[in-house]
């Protein structure tokens, strides 16, 4: 795809072309420097923005080099328009998203750290918050990952579901790393003081999952009823919620789980029960 081609750039863009002087170090100069330089953030934002509407096209979504050069056009408006706060901020944001989409984890987490600086929308600030603690824990930082979700759940300004999005993302992260008690912890305060029902059921489902990753099916057919009995009566609801939890209900994937861990204890004593009558026979 060639961006130049995306919108008349004769009333947008200065003639000239950024020196890598100008480009910070944490960025690839030659990448920006195809980027045209336009007059305004405004027209740098458009720019962008159109470059990613087309990518819309079935062939454009597939071809990874025009997706790379969306994502510097986004780096563009961050880069060049500093003193842009918000545009900078959500430029950085959609940036570290085609970087995600890339696959280039060093990118997405320098620019969802960019955003996250940058936001003074704190629902935005959160929000990159979170995409950023996803980056680092998709790489291997662990730790990182957890102290971003830990600092996220409470962050007082931040939406309150992004909090309980990030409350589970401590009890899940903590099973990653091997703390079992501290994800039990946290996945039972997500799935009971997370305020949306969906968010619950979500939470019961990876706490019920961790138990049977704990060899303890049975923990696991209670976390499952414990759901069952605080969501019910949304469950009930003739209600486009009510279909949804209904749906989330049936859908939870540690139900799959439980029934093949079950399956699994019942031929292994099955394989034993023989030996040991043959022991005994002796």
């Amino acid at each position: 795809m060639n961006l130049r081609n995306v919108l008349p750039v004769a009333a947008l863009f200065a003639p000239v072309v950024a020196s890598a002087a100008q480009q910070p170090a944490d960025v690839s100069a030659p990448e920006l420097e195809r980027i045209p330089v336009a007059t305004s953030a405004q027209g740098q934002w458009q720019f962008a923005a159109a470059a990613q509407a087309a990518l819309r096209k079935p062939k454009a979504a597939r071809d990874t080099a025009a997706r790379r050069a969306v994502a510097f056009a986004w780096v563009a408006v961050r880069v060049r328009f500093p003193a842009e706060r918000t545009l900078a901020a959500e430029a950085a944001f959609r940036a570290g998203e085609q970087f995600r989409t890339l696959g280039d984890g060093v990118a997405a987490v320098r620019e969802f750290e960019c955003a996250r600086a940058l936001a003074d929308d704190p629902a935005l600030r959160s929000r990159a918050g979170v995409e950023l603690a996803h980056a680092e824990r998709r790489h291997g930082g662990l730790e990182r990952a957890l102290d971003l979700y830990l600092a996220i759940s409470a962050q007082p300004d931040a939406p309150v579901r992004r909090r309980d999005e990030a409350a589970l993302w401590v009890g899940k992260t903590y099973a990653l790393l091997g703390r079992k008690l501290d994800a039990q912890r946290w996945l039972r305060h997500a799935a009971e003081r997370a305020t949306h029902a969906l968010d619950r059921i979500r939470a019961f489902d990876e706490w019920a999952a961790l138990y049977v990753a704990l060899d303890d099916p049975e923990a696991a057919a209670g976390v499952i009823a414990a759901c069952r009995a605080a969501l019910g009566p949304v469950a009930l609801e003739e209600t486009p919620l009510g279909e949804e939890v209904r749906d989330a209900l049936d859908s939870m994937r540690s139900i799959g789980l439980i029934e093949r861990a079950v399956a699994q204890r019942r031929e292994l004593t099955r394989a034993v029960s023989p030996s040991r009558v043959r022991e005994r026979s002796r």
